[in-house]
């Protein structure tokens, strides 16, 4: 019993962050009406970037965190203002939508690359304040860690439900992406917009990149952009642009991994439990591709 509830702990620190990915891509689908995987390296470089602050520049950790939040928000509004708005009106909206698909997959390897070049291959600890501490109730030890992943990544998507559900900016959010230029003609500013959403996919990029580099996550490593493409399941599950399906779709995705890495036999290999969120989406993709979750309606403000 305790070894379930140890894994049910890990399986939903996990699947929140997943849930946190799984948003900036939402948001963003929202926001520009296209699937961009930028997300996956504004979680890699916002990891690197509290590394730099931090552990090399000697900045206060919360205070890297969130500088590395507002460079990689400029790094997204950049991209957005000079690479993928220049791919709009360039053809069939099919092609318009690969293009910013594929340039997104090469800006990852772009980051990943350059991430390298500056900071090298190694595995680096980004000295957080939890380390390897835990909570012990009973027989089962929870890590810190854990509690603050879930603690601060619920506080922030309650933020991104209230921003796009309650206010102005995220009815015209979803508004421009419904039929930009219907937007622009009721005066709603799509650079605002864009802005807007860079913003919540850089700060959730930035927290998700931040926790799994944690050292009871395994530290820092070039290959922390994969979790973007772990945490499509979660968002395809929740019904794409449905931010609470976002967190329902992750936290099913983080337990069935946690889970399948306790309680799976070795006869399955290593790999199983890695390999079991594109599993998940095969068969998603296969028997409902529009997700689980309603997607939310567009509402009036």
């Amino acid at each position: 019993m305790n070894n379930f509830i140890q894994l049910t702990a890990s399986g939903i620190s996990l699947g929140i962050l997943y849930a946190l990915v799984a948003i900036g891509f939402a948001v963003l689908l929202k926001a520009t009406g296209h699937f961009n995987m930028l997300p996956g390296a504004l979680v890699l470089l916002g990891a690197y970037l509290t590394y730099q602050f931090h552990v090399l520049w000697s900045l206060g950790f919360i205070l890297a965190v969130a500088l590395a939040a507002v460079v990689c928000t400029a790094l997204g509004i950049l991209g957005e203002r000079y690479l993928f708005s220049k791919l709009s009106g360039k053809g069939h909206k099919s092609i318009e939508h690969l293009s910013v698909l594929l340039v997104s997959l090469g800006l990852i390897s772009i980051a990943q690359a350059a991430v390298v070049s500056i900071w090298g291959p190694l595995n680096y600890l980004i000295n957080d304040p939890w380390g390897l501490d835990v909570v012990r109730l009973g027989g089962v030890a929870i890590a810190v860690r854990d509690i603050w992943a879930v603690v601060l990544s619920l506080g922030l998507l309650g933020i991104f439900y209230y921003i796009i559900q309650h206010t102005r900016v995220g009815v015209g959010m979803r508004a421009a992406a419904n039929d930009p230029e219907a937007a622009r003609a009721q005066g709603i500013n799509p650079h605002v917009i864009s802005a807007t959403a860079w913003a919540m996919c850089g700060a959730a990029s930035v927290l998700a990149g931040m926790m799994l580099a944690t050292e009871i996550g395994g530290g820092l490593v070039p290959t922390l952009d994969q979790v973007a493409f772990t945490a499509l399941p979660a968002l395809i599950l929740g019904g794409l642009s449905s931010l609470p399906g976002c967190i329902y779709g992750g936290l099913a995705l983080g337990l069935v991994q946690t889970y399948a890495s306790g309680y799976v036999p070795e006869s399955f290999g290593q790999g199983f439990a890695s390999a079991l969120p594109w599993v998940v989406l095969i068969l998603l993709l296969v028997v409902k591709p529009s997700g689980f979750a309603k997607t939310l309606e567009t509402r009036r403000a």
